[in-house]
């Protein structure tokens, strides 16, 4: 059966067909537009700050760990350059998962994308550290910072400075123990701890000495209370004192161990 069509007829489809055309592109171009300003609303980023320290044998180390160690495995002369790595999983900057303190709980690999990002939050405490080593937050920090700059966002990812990333470059000076080995160097309290994870939702807490309890801690009841509570933290972060306040957002990346109790990782704080 054949389709006649007059010159009338044929316009009008043209006509529509063209018009169609345009309707698509417009609307093809109006999401484009939108899709590229939805992504420099949320991915306008000025500046990236690197959290993290360097690996190395030089490293600082819980007492009782072991160090890193980086050992040649393929050299040149074969063609391509590789090393083969062994290290504990609490060394440098790292995370420590639930199942680090509490049996049952979330081993790293279970760590979530949403986990591991979010707002961030920089407490600085130097001065109170730099008078008293063994200096712990306390709630008063924790409500002197959102005086002054508004309550702690949802899914924040807290991080305090003590200045003490300072003496990475030593071990001895950054473990600081005494004669008797006892380590002195600053934490958080058990209180302002609590405070955190009852009066606010947060993701993490973080922190640039070797430990979220402070050095002299024996019982470790700030890892008891947050890992217990299903909360992750990070430990001997680096540059803190680079960061605002609040207005950053930080990306967590600890490596995916099945099974593992933490991760070394590289932590980044995207700053628009």
């Amino acid at each position: 059966m054949g389709l006649n069509i007059g010159r009338t007829g044929f316009t009008s489809i043209l006509a529509v067909t063209f018009l169609g055309a345009f309707l698509l592109f417009g609307l093809w171009t109006g999401m484009r537009k939108e899709a590229a300003m939805a992504r420099g609303n949320s991915l306008s980023v000025r500046k990236v700050v690197d959290l993290t320290h360097t690996l190395s044998d030089r490293s600082p180390y819980f007492p009782g760990s072991r160090p890193f160690q980086l050992k040649p495995f393929v050299g040149y002369e074969k063609g391509y350059y590789m090393n083969e790595f062994c290290a504990p999983e609490h060394i440098g900057t790292h995370v420590d998962a639930p199942s680090h303190f509490v049996q049952g709980k979330s081993h790293v690999s279970d760590l979530t994308p949403d986990d591991l990002t979010g707002p961030g939050v920089m407490i600085s405490v130097q001065a109170s550290a730099k008078s008293n080593p063994d200096y712990r937050v306390v709630i008063a920090d924790l409500e002197k910072w959102e005086h002054r700059h508004g309550k702690i966002p949802s899914g924040a990812i807290v991080m305090v400075h003590t200045g003490w990333a300072e003496r990475w470059e030593d071990p001895n000076l950054f473990r600081n123990q005494d004669a008797s080995k006892v380590m002195h160097f600053p934490g958080f309290s058990k209180e302002a701890a609590e405070w955190l994870l009852t009066q606010r939702d947060i993701s993490a807490i973080g922190i640039d000495t070797l430990s979220l309890d402070y050095g002299p801690s024996g019982d470790f009841q700030v890892h008891h209370l947050v890992l217990g509570r299903g909360k992750y933290m990070i430990e001997s972060l680096a540059n803190l004192e680079k960061l605002p306040p609040k207005g950053s957002y930080i990306v967590v990346a600890p490596l995916k161990i099945e099974k593992g109790s933490g991760a070394p990782a590289r932590v980044l704080a995207l700053i628009p």
